[in-house]
């Protein structure tokens, strides 16, 4: 059973789609690593759609392994 995704793996998957990124094995990290750049310098506020999204995740997930434990 796969985790639930948290909210910065979920705005490195738009991260990704937004700049149409099919990334090789190397560009991998350098994507990461932007993208961890871009979150770490981002504000609350402006990482509110992604903490939303990884909280409803979180909550389906809990409901479809509701005995589900990390």
């Amino acid at each position: 059973i796969p985790r639930p995704r948290n909210a910065f793996i979920l705005f490195r998957c738009d991260f990704v789609h937004q700049r149409k990124v099919n990334p090789t094995e190397n560009e991998d990290n350098n994507i990461s690593r932007a993208a961890g750049q871009l979150w770490s310098q981002m504000s609350l506020p402006e990482k509110q759609p992604w903490l939303r999204m990884a909280q409803r995740e979180k909550e389906r997930h809990a409901l479809l392994y509701p005995n589900y434990q990390y």
